[in-house]
Protein backbone atom coordinates (compact mmCIF):
# COMPACT_ATOMS: atom_id res chain seq x y z
CA UNK A 1 0.00 0.00 0.00
CA UNK A 2 0.97 3.19 -0.89
CA UNK A 3 1.93 6.07 1.78
CA UNK A 4 -0.65 8.43 2.57
CA UNK A 5 -0.27 11.79 1.20
CA UNK A 6 0.08 14.34 3.65
CA UNK A 7 -1.78 16.99 2.84
CA UNK A 8 -0.84 20.66 4.07
CA UNK A 9 -1.36 24.29 4.95
CA UNK A 10 0.96 25.90 2.42
CA UNK A 11 -0.75 23.37 -0.22
CA UNK A 12 -4.06 23.76 0.74
CA UNK A 13 -3.47 27.47 0.46
CA UNK A 14 -2.08 27.07 -2.98
CA UNK A 15 -4.91 25.30 -4.08
CA UNK A 16 -7.46 28.10 -2.76
CA UNK A 17 -5.60 30.62 -4.61
CA UNK A 18 -5.25 28.65 -7.91
CA UNK A 19 -9.36 28.31 -7.30
CA UNK A 20 -9.23 32.44 -6.79
CA UNK A 21 -7.37 33.22 -9.90
CA UNK A 22 -8.98 30.53 -11.99
CA UNK A 23 -13.02 31.48 -10.53
CA UNK A 24 -13.21 34.02 -7.99
CA UNK A 25 -12.68 33.95 -3.60
CA UNK A 26 -16.75 33.64 -3.81
CA UNK A 27 -16.06 29.73 -4.93
CA UNK A 28 -13.02 28.59 -2.59
CA UNK A 29 -15.12 26.02 -0.21
CA UNK A 30 -13.46 23.39 1.57
CA UNK A 31 -15.40 20.85 -0.95
CA UNK A 32 -13.26 22.95 -3.50
CA UNK A 33 -9.94 22.79 -2.41
CA UNK A 34 -10.31 19.42 -1.46
CA UNK A 35 -11.65 18.67 -4.91
CA UNK A 36 -8.59 20.57 -6.12
CA UNK A 37 -5.76 18.89 -3.57
CA UNK A 38 -7.38 15.57 -4.16
CA UNK A 39 -8.31 14.16 -1.05
CA UNK A 40 -11.31 14.42 1.43
CA UNK A 41 -12.82 17.54 2.64
CA UNK A 42 -11.51 16.47 6.56
CA UNK A 43 -7.59 17.83 5.72
CA UNK A 44 -9.46 21.01 5.17
CA UNK A 45 -11.67 21.60 7.72
CA UNK A 46 -8.65 20.40 10.50
CA UNK A 47 -6.48 23.17 8.65
CA UNK A 48 -9.44 25.90 8.20
CA UNK A 49 -12.66 25.19 10.92
CA UNK A 50 -14.60 27.99 8.75
CA UNK A 51 -15.01 29.62 5.33
CA UNK A 52 -14.14 32.61 6.81
CA UNK A 53 -10.80 31.29 8.72
CA UNK A 54 -10.07 29.95 4.34
CA UNK A 55 -10.83 32.61 2.48
CA UNK A 56 -9.02 34.93 4.70
CA UNK A 57 -5.53 32.56 5.10
CA UNK A 58 -6.08 32.54 0.92
CA UNK A 59 -6.02 36.67 1.09
CA UNK A 60 -2.99 36.45 3.62
CA UNK A 61 -1.16 33.74 1.04
CA UNK A 62 -1.75 35.99 -1.85
CA UNK A 63 -0.31 39.32 -0.19
CA UNK A 64 2.63 37.25 0.81
CA UNK A 65 2.96 35.97 -2.58
CA UNK A 66 2.52 39.40 -4.30
CA UNK A 67 5.02 41.18 -1.39
CA UNK A 68 7.56 38.20 -1.97
CA UNK A 69 7.04 39.17 -5.70
CA UNK A 70 7.42 43.03 -5.45
CA UNK A 71 10.75 42.87 -3.26
CA UNK A 72 12.14 41.33 -5.30
CA UNK A 73 13.10 43.68 -7.67
CA UNK A 74 13.50 46.36 -5.44
CA UNK A 75 17.07 46.35 -6.23
CA UNK A 76 16.18 47.72 -9.85
CA UNK A 77 16.37 51.51 -10.64
CA UNK A 78 12.48 51.35 -11.51
CA UNK A 79 11.37 49.93 -8.39
CA UNK A 80 8.39 52.48 -8.04
CA UNK A 81 7.27 51.68 -12.03
CA UNK A 82 7.69 48.20 -11.57
CA UNK A 83 5.29 48.06 -8.39
CA UNK A 84 2.83 49.90 -10.13
CA UNK A 85 2.72 47.94 -13.31
CA UNK A 86 2.89 44.97 -10.81
CA UNK A 87 -0.35 46.11 -9.57
CA UNK A 88 -2.21 47.10 -13.10
CA UNK A 89 -0.74 43.64 -14.66
CA UNK A 90 -2.58 42.55 -11.85
CA UNK A 91 -5.95 44.03 -12.94
CA UNK A 92 -5.57 43.24 -16.56
CA UNK A 93 -4.65 39.60 -16.51
CA UNK A 94 -5.25 38.71 -13.33
CA UNK A 95 -8.79 40.11 -11.90
CA UNK A 96 -9.98 38.04 -9.30
CA UNK A 97 -7.00 37.93 -7.98
CA UNK A 98 -6.51 41.85 -7.78
CA UNK A 99 -10.00 41.78 -6.54
CA UNK A 100 -9.43 39.15 -3.88
CA UNK A 101 -6.48 41.68 -2.83
CA UNK A 102 -7.85 45.17 -3.37
CA UNK A 103 -11.67 44.88 -3.41
CA UNK A 104 -12.86 41.66 -1.27
CA UNK A 105 -12.63 43.31 2.65
CA UNK A 106 -9.52 41.30 3.58
CA UNK A 107 -7.40 44.02 5.42
CA UNK A 108 -7.79 44.63 9.35
CA UNK A 109 -6.04 47.46 11.07
CA UNK A 110 -7.14 50.86 12.50
CA UNK A 111 -6.50 52.86 9.30
CA UNK A 112 -5.57 51.86 5.43
CA UNK A 113 -2.26 53.39 6.32
CA UNK A 114 -1.26 51.38 9.29
CA UNK A 115 -2.36 48.55 7.32
CA UNK A 116 -0.37 49.71 4.23
CA UNK A 117 2.65 49.98 6.39
CA UNK A 118 2.19 46.47 7.84
CA UNK A 119 4.01 44.67 4.45
CA UNK A 120 7.64 45.14 3.92
CA UNK A 121 7.40 45.81 0.72
CA UNK A 122 5.81 49.24 1.29
CA UNK A 123 7.89 50.15 4.04
CA UNK A 124 11.11 49.63 1.70
CA UNK A 125 9.13 52.46 -1.05
CA UNK A 126 8.66 54.85 1.77
CA UNK A 127 12.37 54.05 2.66
CA UNK A 128 13.66 54.82 -1.02
CA UNK A 129 11.21 57.76 -1.23
CA UNK A 130 12.22 59.26 1.58
CA UNK A 131 15.67 59.00 0.62
CA UNK A 132 15.09 59.90 -3.01
CA UNK A 133 13.00 62.91 -2.57
CA UNK A 134 14.98 64.11 0.66
CA UNK A 135 11.46 64.38 2.25
CA UNK A 136 10.64 63.35 5.83
CA UNK A 137 9.32 59.63 6.19
CA UNK A 138 5.71 60.55 7.24
CA UNK A 139 4.96 62.81 4.19
CA UNK A 140 6.46 59.66 2.26
CA UNK A 141 4.02 57.81 3.74
CA UNK A 142 1.10 60.16 2.99
CA UNK A 143 2.30 60.05 -0.75
CA UNK A 144 2.46 56.24 -1.22
CA UNK A 145 -0.90 56.32 0.59
CA UNK A 146 -2.63 58.74 -1.93
CA UNK A 147 -0.49 57.51 -5.14
CA UNK A 148 -1.77 53.60 -3.96
CA UNK A 149 -5.21 55.17 -3.86
CA UNK A 150 -4.75 56.28 -7.36
CA UNK A 151 -3.17 53.18 -8.62
CA UNK A 152 -5.98 51.35 -7.07
CA UNK A 153 -8.96 53.76 -8.24
CA UNK A 154 -7.27 52.84 -12.28
CA UNK A 155 -6.83 48.77 -11.56
CA UNK A 156 -10.26 48.96 -10.47
CA UNK A 157 -11.54 50.85 -13.48
CA UNK A 158 -9.55 48.23 -15.54
CA UNK A 159 -10.33 45.28 -13.13
CA UNK A 160 -13.92 45.71 -12.53
CA UNK A 161 -15.36 48.53 -16.14
CA UNK A 162 -12.51 46.89 -18.50
CA UNK A 163 -11.68 50.25 -19.14
CA UNK A 164 -8.51 49.80 -21.49
CA UNK A 165 -5.50 52.24 -20.39
CA UNK A 166 -1.70 50.99 -21.92
CA UNK A 167 1.10 50.68 -20.15
CA UNK A 168 2.49 54.13 -21.36
CA UNK A 169 -0.38 55.97 -20.07
CA UNK A 170 -0.63 54.62 -16.32
CA UNK A 171 3.25 55.03 -16.37
CA UNK A 172 2.69 59.05 -17.10
CA UNK A 173 -0.75 59.32 -14.83
CA UNK A 174 1.83 57.64 -11.84
CA UNK A 175 4.87 59.18 -12.45
CA UNK A 176 3.14 62.75 -13.01
CA UNK A 177 0.44 61.94 -9.73
CA UNK A 178 3.96 61.70 -7.67
CA UNK A 179 6.00 64.37 -9.01
CA UNK A 180 2.55 66.69 -7.99
CA UNK A 181 2.49 65.50 -4.47
CA UNK A 182 6.19 65.48 -3.99
CA UNK A 183 6.34 68.92 -5.15
CA UNK A 184 3.96 70.23 -3.27
CA UNK A 185 5.41 68.30 -0.32
CA UNK A 186 8.69 70.33 -0.31
CA UNK A 187 6.47 73.83 -0.97
CA UNK A 188 5.01 72.81 2.02
CA UNK A 189 1.82 72.49 0.87
CA UNK A 190 1.12 68.27 1.36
Amino acid sequence: MPPRQRITKEMLLEHAFQITEEQGISTVTSRSVAKSVGCSIQPVFSQFPTMEELRQATFDYACDKFVREIISFEEQPDFFARTSKFVIELAKKKPNLFHLVYLSGGFHGNTLLDVMMDFESNQKIVAKMTELYDLESEICKDILLRGCLFLIGIGTMICVNHMDFNDEQIAEMMKQTVSDMVQGAKRGGL
